[in-house]
């Protein structure tokens, strides 16, 4: 393919009011009510200044444009234009528009701009190439068999009419030698014909001719004739025409900054597919000193750190071809992304251009695309193989085991695929698969801790009134005791310990001490206690609202704490059981309640057991730990945590946890000498 090696021109029309160059600034005055356009040419050596480029500009009212200005000669172009604001046209011709020509090709664009009072408006005119060109390419064999003479006429026709070439009535180039000529096609004409004629020494006059149908600009034809080998002793002629039809991409480009051009494609096109290798001509009128292209944030040097993908050839200072090819487009997400190409010369000049991109494979994954405490996820993905039969998307959390899970068209031509099983703190890998092989980037999403209980390391403590409180002064309480009623016998059931579990990186752990409460001698049995929810007093009697909003940003699996107790003989009791030893018990229930569940001391109708929680309103997912035998050793439990199936489809809103080590306390039963120590308290997902 024939490209340019120099930027032939630059057109700069720019609104002045202060118009500055490189280096010099000139001021022009101007009507208010209008600007002005300067344009300045830098043409290449071989360009005549004298002839070769016409410029017009035009000024554009609805559909008519009237000519205002025409230059013919580049010596005639004033520093400066004057133009009132409007609707303009700047079309350039580079060339002279001949039918048939040797030596000149005809180059043509046009640009639409618009000047404003006070603006400033920048134009830039790409000239394409208009001409066909058509070589002719005579093999050495030809020079060597035949007699001198020998010609190839290629003619403007659909047929050899040599009398009409003659007189002019058929246009036509005329080839005695392997060289190159232009032809600018008329309209309604789209064939040319070719005829070769030639002496043999001894097999006579050889001709040969042909027909190359639907011509196109901007294209290359090339002829090729020569002698070859045929049956043992004998010699052919030959003629053969390369229709595949090179495209030639020749673009003259006035601007005064440097240039990007696609190779063959329009940029601007609203998306482009990876699946075609696309190459991009960048030049300008100085060295280039910064060529980069940015995706997705990435940014990579075309000069100094060429990336995998692409590639940079150099013609010289001025001019240089990248090509991005489909492996690039692996070291991003599916999706649409925009390609940026920034480009800076020595002098200063520079530009930015960005291209729309559609990329195969899976799309990043946001919070909004999964539900950690249901499990599920949606997986998006952009597939540009329209003849896909198989598309899923497989995704693992250790990079091991996969699950694959079938993905299905949506209305906006994308894919979305819905898994199960997402947790929290996992770090999911996921990609695309189509047809059974891995289709694009694969990437990584790190999904979010689930929540944690507040001081479940059981370290904030405050005391106020003399009643000591598990939550640090001036913080809402999440968690409480039965202080508050034990305090009016001077008792304190539950306190911060020193005693912590072993490695632990805290100060403190909760100590839950079950006791006699009484004044006066009047009083009952009270459980040392810690407990997710509210407490108040009624006389002696206490109601626990077990219960408080959190907000399950993921489903934990289980409730892990550090625990060691001891369980006593029962020697309080005001109701049930009469005797033996007292209970340790710990529970973790999950549920939608919209209102705290009380239990009220004084009404046993409000008790319950945790045999209940299989079927008890509202509770969606429970654990707990009961024991009569002690452990007076730190000692790591783990209550994992049953979710109930008729539950499954519910959301929870309420959280309880509690821990005690009297559990007949809701009777004022229990033990004196029983005692718990909790720490470390934390959810598993």
């Amino acid at each position: 393919m024939s490209i340019m090696k120099k930027i032939l021109a630059l057109l700069s029309m720019v609104l002045v009011v202060a118009a500055c160059s490189k280096d010099t600034e000139t001021r022009v005055e101007v009507a208010t009510d209008g600007g002005a356009m300067r344009l300045s040419v830098a043409a290449q050596a071989d360009v005549m200044a004298n002839d070769s480029v016409v410029v017009k500009i035009y000024k554009v009212e609805g559909e008519e444009e009237s000519l205002i200005r025409r230059y013919s000669s580049l010596n005639d172009v004033p520093e400066y234009l004057a133009l009132l604001a409007g609707d303009y046209v700047a079309k350039v011709q580079v060339g002279e528009k001949h039918a048939v020509s040797y030596d000149q090709k005809y180059y043509y664009g046009e640009s639409a701009f618009e000047v404003k009072a006070g603006e400033v408006a920048a134009v830039t005119v790409d000239c394409k190439l208009h001409s066909t060109i058509v070589a002719v390419n005579y093999d050495a064999t030809v020079a060597e068999k035949l007699s001198e003479g020998y010609f190839t006429t290629v003619a403007i026709a659909e047929s050899y009419d040599a009398g009409a070439i003659a007189t002019g009535d058929v246009l036509s180039l005329t080839f005695e030698e392997s060289k190159e000529g232009y032809v600018v096609m008329p309209e309604g004409q789209t064939s040319l014909y070719w005829h070769f004629e030639g002496t043999h020494p001894v097999e006579g006059d050889i001709v040969k001719e042909g027909l190359i149908e639907n011509i196109k600009s901007s294209a290359r034809y090339t002829i090729t004739l020569k002698y070859s080998e045929d049956a043992p002793g004998s010699l052919v002629f030959e003629a053969t025409v390369d229709e595949s039809i090179e495209e030639c991409d020749d673009t003259i480009i006035f601007s005064p900054d440097p240039t990007i051009l696609g190779d063959g494609f329009d940029m601007s096109e609203e998306q482009l597919s990876t699946t075609a290798s696309r190459a991009y001509n960048v030049a300008s009128l100085a060295a280039i000193s910064t060529m980069t292209i940015t995706i997705d944030g990435t940014e990579y040097d075309l000069l100094t750190n060429v990336p995998e993908g692409i590639t940079v050839d150099k013609s010289d200072d001025l001019n240089y071809k990248v090509t991005v090819n489909e492996t690039f487009f692996n070291a991003v997400s599916g999706g649409d992304h925009a390609l940026v190409f920034y480009v800076e010369d020595v002098d200063g000049g520079k530009v930015e251009k960005e291209v729309a991109y559609s990329v195969q494979g899976v799309m990043p994954l946001t919070n909004a695309d999964y539900d950690l405490w249901f499990g599920n996820v949606t997986f998006k993905a952009n597939v540009i193989n329209t003849a896909a039969t198989s598309v899923k998307i497989a995704y693992s959390a250790d990079g091991s085991t996969w699950t694959e899970v079938d993905a299905v068209a949506a209305a906006d031509g994308t894919y979305t695929a819905t898994g199960a099983d997402f947790a929290a703190e996992k770090n999911y890998t996921y990609k695309l698969v189509v047809d059974s092989v891995d289709a694009g980037k694969a990437l990584t999403h790190q999904t979010a801790p689930g929540a944690q209980i507040p001081n479940g390391d059981m370290e904030s403590w405050s005391t106020s009134g003399g009643v000591v409180y598990p939550y640090a002064a001036g913080a809402s309480p999440f968690w409480l005791t039965g202080n508050d009623g034990a305090a009016m016998a001077n008792a304190t059931l539950t306190q911060s310990s020193t005693d912590v579990r072993p490695g632990s990186t805290g100060q403190y752990s909760a100590y839950l001490k079950s006791q006699k409460a009484a004044v006066m001698g009047i009083g009952k049995f009270a459980a040392g206690n810690l407990f997710v929810g509210t407490f108040s007093m009624s006389g002696l009697n206490g109601t626990v609202n077990f219960g408080r909003d959190f907000n399950f940003t993921a489903k934990p699996k289980s409730l892990s704490f550090w625990m060691k107790h001891n369980e006593g003989t029962i020697n309080e009791n005001s109701g049930e059981p009469a005797s033996g030893l007292d209970m340790c018990t710990a529970n973790v229930i999950i549920t939608n309640w919209t209102e705290p569940y009380a239990v009220d001391t004084s009404n046993t109708d409000t008790f319950f057991t945790m045999a209940d929680l299989a079927t008890m309103e509202g509770v969606i997912g429970y654990g707990y730990y009961q024991t009569t035998s002690s452990n007076t050793e730190w000692t790591e439990y783990t209550l994992d945590i049953t979710y109930r199936e008729d539950m499954k489809d519910a959301k929870p809103t309420k959280l309880v946890v509690s821990f005690t080590p009297s559990g007949y306390g809701d009777y004022f039963c229990g033990s004196t000498d029983s005692w718990m120590y909790v720490d470390d308290i934390v959810f598993n997902y």
